[in-house]
């Protein structure tokens, strides 16, 4: 197992493979919490879930100085790279995985004036999932390639007079994604258009709806060859934006953020035009664990 503390200028301490010391415990890595609300009606039994939300997370990070080190040098040694009050982040190798999970250090506990050889950090992680390391991009109207080379003559792909396509665009606009997480997940939607888009559109399984643009007034959204609209459905980053312009407000009434949810998801997207080969669609997201 690999567990490093990167800061936010990007130093890198490790703390299970360290030659000052030795990573004895810590808490919090694998224990997630929920908050349940919820109220009470007059004659009926039990009550009804209002809201349930998962809490922060507390990481608690205990290290020994190992022996015949000297104190200081390995107090030093932290203290350079985990800054009191700054964000920074917990990188987790383990079984082929890499996961992190950044938070803020509330405080680091580090006698300076005795040879006590216990030091101990805690982290306020606001986010409480673990994450991959990698985004993981999934793209719906995908290019499909009809062009291959081979060494055997039986299978060679020979080119009529008449020209053949080289690839062409998938156009089934209905996919199916797998999210391998524990929890859901939010997205960045990226539109690129090949021809006039308006007003785009993206459904889930469930009948949910994300709509860009409505009706033919100041509402309206038209996109042209070259435009790319970016959706951001992460909490406390809702955006969207055409072009590198904000478009918030042109959001479709009714629209729920879309969440990449645990296990299987269809999404499909479309538009006024009603075309299947105008636009290209990407979820770009990284799944999240307990």
């Amino acid at each position: 197992m690999e567990l490093d503390y990167i800061s936010a200028r990007g130093d890198r301490l490790p703390l299970a493979t360290n030659e000052l010391f030795d990573l004895v415990h810590v808490d919090g890595m694998t224990a997630a919490a929920t908050s349940i609300a919820s109220s009470t009606m007059g004659g009926a039994d039990g009550d009804i879930v209002n809201n349930v939300h998962t809490n922060p997370r507390p990481i608690v990070i205990d290290l020994r100085v190992k022996s015949g080190v000297d104190v200081e040098e390995a107090k030093r040694a932290v203290m350079r790279v985990v800054k009191i009050k700054q964000l920074g982040t917990l990188e987790w190798e383990q079984s082929d995985r890499t996961i992190t999970i950044s938070g803020i250090v509330e405080s680091v506990d580090m006698p300076r004036w005795t040879n006590a050889v216990t030091m101990q950090i805690s982290m306020y992680c606001s986010q409480p999932y673990w994450e991959d390391l990698d985004f993981i991009v999934q793209q719906i109207s995908e290019a499909i390639d009809l062009h291959w080379f081979t060494d055997s003559a039986a299978g060679m792909l020979y080119f009529p007079e008449q020209g053949i396509p080289l690839g062409e665009y998938d156009t089934i606009r209905t996919k199916q994604f797998h999210n391998g997480g524990d929890v859901a997940s939010g997205l960045e939607i990226s539109i690129v258009a090949f021809d006039t888009v308006t007003n785009p559109i993206i459904y889930d399984g469930n009948g949910n709806f994300l709509g860009v643009g409505y009706g033919d007034g100041a509402k309206r959204v038209q996109m042209e060859a070259g435009d790319n609209v970016i959706i951001t459905t992460h909490k406390g980053q809702k955006n969207i934006t055409l072009n590198g312009k904000s478009i918030l407000a042109k959001l479709r009434p009714q629209s729920t953020w879309l969440q990449m949810e645990a296990g299987d998801n269809l999404f499909t997207i479309n538009s006024d035009d009603d075309s299947l080969t105008n636009m290209t669609f990407s979820l770009i997201y990284k799944q999240r664990y307990v």
